[in-house]
């Protein structure tokens, strides 16, 4: 997993991220698979289907912070929004974050090649 590469292809702060992680490459990649791997989005997709708009809320929050550990700038402020959204604007809302958020763990997982 090269994490420069993954940087440019998602708008991942690089250097904020390695500083934060103490240059620890090891846990970059960690954290970098556990998003990848994470059910964070398909669990909001339920939550909107459910009408569990306070549920979703909850998980926007936990994708935000997710991203903002990783330095996923645009990917963070778009969650970020969805926080503080009506359920109506959340619904429209989210179809172009969860998107963001795949193809995100595609460029991740290398599947964007």
């Amino acid at each position: 997993m090269n994490i420069r590469a993954i940087a440019e292809k998602t708008g991942m702060d690089y250097e904020k991220v390695m500083e934060d992680f103490c240059g620890d490459v090891e846990a970059v990649r960690s954290r970098l698979q556990s998003f990848a791997s994470s059910d964070t989005a398909v669990r909001i997709s339920e939550c909107i289907a459910s009408g569990d708009y306070a549920g979703a809320r909850k998980l926007a929050h936990t994708l935000r912070k997710d991203a903002e550990k990783l330095g996923l700038g645009e990917l963070m402020t778009k969650a970020g929004r969805l926080e503080e959204v009506s359920d109506e604007k959340f619904a429209i809302d989210w179809p172009g974050v969860e998107t963001l958020c795949t193809t995100t763990a595609d460029a991740i997982r290398g599947k964007d090649e």
